[in-house]
């Protein structure tokens, strides 16, 4: 289903949903077609799932946004040092 519906049918409202055709361009994700899997009617709630969200496709998004563009975040990784450099 494209944004641009998704906003139709839920009108100024936090949805959850899985992004079917995710693109990154210069460190921004961009997503036009969703699978929408629920409303939320509550923004603790949004927030809630939002932060206790596992698979890297599922994201809470208000419907009040034109389009879908998020900045991208990278995970911190940790270096391990070898025992000699220690």
């Amino acid at each position: 289903m494209q944004w641009s519906e998704v906003r139709t049918l839920f009108p100024n409202q936090f949805v959850l949903f899985e992004a079917l055709d995710p693109r990154v361009e210069e460190d921004k994700l961009y997503i036009n077609n969703v699978a929408i899997i629920r409303a939320i009617q509550d923004p603790r709630e949004a927030t809630r799932i939002l932060v206790s969200s596992k698979p890297d496709n599922e994201f809470v998004y208000h419907t009040g946004n034109a389009q879908i563009v998020m900045d991208g975040v990278t995970r911190p990784g940790y270096r391990r040092v070898p025992r000699h450099e220690a």
